[in-house]
């Protein structure tokens, strides 16, 4: 098992010292507890994930009618997780004030907000509305991971976190395999303006169900900025904080890289899979839909098998720079396919992606929540979180800036391997030296 680099003093000693170390209320959580808590996080990462990725599914069809190249929605993607980024940093720090529960309705409703403003960009003049959809749908999408790690920290049992965590992160693909297959059908039935407006409208009646899931909040302010705090003193306690505490350990350090690079390949697969299957290998847009989320249905089996090996076998640090290496050769098959390949062999490259570029989320969260003690998860999840939006806001504009110069998305999907390889690579080394 890899062993965390020696712990400072002051608040940064808060980031390693071992969650066992203080009294774990967890364990006697009732199973109850346990799977409501399960339920209503896994819920909330979904909805936000369809909002997320409708734009992706949609640009295809979508865009043409506004005028622009397909590609150009990685734009509209890196806008939303840029959004994302402070949502997530400025709103880790005030989970256990407003409570977990609570900012999780809130991320339900800014997605609500932001798919209401996508169906409203289809009037004419009025396609500018596209951006503040994008800034919406990802203060929204930023919210739920800190909000989650809080209430899977309090009611789920230590030794099965990598589990739950990685059930949990299931949340991702399910919502992207979702919107692959809801997406399409609704097209087939109703203009998108109205798609958009069911998708959001399954955001509202999710944030009105979790009202009933309020047992499960907790309120804690020594997490929180007070409210008496005002100018740079706030802005360093909600913003530049929770930074710190992750750069200044080099455990979490590393797992914030990688994270980083992590989503910047993941989302460049999803966001791009689409396009890449009916533009460059003439698929229909069910079809390529369909192979994303059958890719998303592996991603959930192999999500959860994952947390079980981190949980059993393989230390996470060391299984998250495997899985590195793996999303490499997966991401740079999947770009080499020519252009008449059998649909067969593009499914079984989709499904090599799906398995580890979409698969390392939950033992990511589960290592952290390891190092982390409960009482600081969301805030250092909020600070991790903004390496990893941060990941996938620049992965997808510089895959929609790569696509010409290289020639095809093919071409970028292989030189995006790279990055995964280097980081899988430098996090093995950095576990056996951990061991040594």
């Amino acid at each position: 098992m890899q062993t965390p680099a020696p712990s400072p003093s002051g608040p940064a000693a808060l980031a390693t010292m071992p969650t066992g170390s203080q009294p774990d209320q967890r364990e006697q959580a009732p199973r109850t507890r346990a799977g409501l808590a399960l339920a209503a996080t896994l819920a909330v990462q979904a909805s936000a994930t369809i909002a997320m990725t409708a734009p992706s599914v949609l640009a295809p069809v979508v865009a043409p009618m506004l005028g622009v190249a397909p590609h150009r929605v990685g734009w509209l993607v890196g806008l939303a997780y840029c959004s994302a980024m402070f949502s997530g940093l400025i709103g880790g720090s005030r989970v256990g004030r407003h409570g977990a529960i609570r900012m999780s309705q809130w991320a339900l409703y800014a997605c609500m907000i932001g798919l209401i403003l996508a169906a409203a960009a289809s009037m004419p003049s009025l396609w500018l509305l596209l951006a503040p959809a994008a800034v919406a749908i990802g203060i929204g999408y930023g919210l739920p991971n800190p909000a989650a790690s809080r209430i899977l920290s309090r009611h789920v049992p230590a030794h099965r976190r990598g589990l739950y965590f990685s059930i949990k992160q299931t949340g991702v693909p399910v919502g992207v395999g979702l919107t692959g297959l809801i997406v399409p059908a609704l097209l087939w039935t109703m203009s998108w303006p109205i798609a958009v407006l069911v998708l959001a409208s399954s955001c509202l009646a999710l944030a009105l169900i979790l009202s009933r899931a309020r047992v499960l909040d907790d309120h804690d302010t020594q997490d929180s900025p007070s409210p008496s705090t005002t100018g740079p003193s706030r802005l360093h306690a909600t913003m530049i904080e929770p930074l710190r505490k992750v750069w200044q350990q080099p455990a979490l350090r590393r797992l914030g890289v990688a994270s980083m690079t992590y989503s910047m390949t993941q989302l460049c697969f999803v966001t791009f899979l689409v396009s890449y299957l009916k533009l460059e290998h003439a698929l229909s847009l069910a079809v390529a839909a369909g192979i994303l989320s059958a890719s998303q249905v592996l991603s959930v089996l192999t999500r959860i098998m994952w947390g079980q090996v981190s949980d059993r076998w393989i230390a996470p640090t060391r299984l998250l720079g495997l899985l590195g290496v793996a999303m490499a050769i997966a991401a740079a098959l999947l770009g080499s396919l020519p252009a008449d390949a059998p649909s067969g062999l593009m499914l079984t490259a989709a499904l090599g992606c799906a398995a580890t570029s979409m698969a390392w989320n939950g033992v990511f969260f589960a290592d952290l929540a390891h190092r982390v003690p409960a009482a600081q998860l969301a805030t250092v999840t909020g600070g991790t979180q903004f390496l990893t939006f941060c990941g996938a806001m620049i992965g997808p504009v510089a895959f929609s800036s790569l696509v010409g110069p290289l020639g095809s998305h093919g071409a970028t999907y292989i030189a995006l391997a790279l990055a995964p390889l280097t980081v899988g690579l430098w996090l093995l080394a950095g576990s056996r030296q951990s061991d040594e």
